[in-house]
């Protein structure tokens, strides 16, 4: 919408620029369409290129930032990874040996049946607060990038602006 109004604005000013001089209506047309064109391809060129210098700064400094970050994304990974470890090997290995453990020892079924469901509830509530603590930790991380990515982008537009 901006490009087309300002090519319009364009045409319009020449147009009356032209219409001062003793030219044909339909030369004047095509010369101000001409001449506008090539304006408004420049000035969107050169928007462009702005906007895709600060982009290449933005991706250029977050890149950065993830290697200035870089253990503590493979430490919020590995927690995360360890996690789903743990609650897998509970439920496939833990919670199995405890119920044969049960049973070898004779224990009436409904008490050990109780017994099993408070334990699955008690882990999976533990786990469930370690997981938080490492997404807080991980959503931690990511912020501090983001903020870090945003002032440099800052930066960036503000080095443009004074470069003009």
């Amino acid at each position: 919408m901006k490009d087309s109004n300002l090519k319009g604005k364009i045409k319009k000013q020449l147009t009356e620029i032209l219409d001062g001089n003793e030219v044909d209506n339909n030369l004047k047309s095509k010369l101000a369409e001409q001449i506008s064109a090539v304006i408004n391809d420049s000035v969107s060129q050169e928007n462009l290129r702005n906007n895709l210098d600060i982009l290449f700064e933005y991706e250029k400094h977050y890149l950065n930032l993830i290697k200035e970050f870089k253990e503590e994304i493979k430490f919020a990974t590995n927690l995360q990874e360890d996690l789903r470890k743990e609650r897998s090997k509970f439920f496939a290995e833990t919670l199995k040996e405890v119920s044969d453990t049960l049973r070898s020892a004779e224990v009436d079924s409904k008490v050990a049946s109780k017994w099993i469901e408070e334990l699955v509830s008690s882990y999976t509530k533990s786990l469930d607060l370690s997981g938080d603590l490492a997404t807080e930790n991980t959503i931690d991380i990511i912020g501090s990038i983001r903020e870090q990515s945003k002032k440099e982008v800052s930066k960036s537009e503000l080095k443009k602006e004074n470069e003009k």
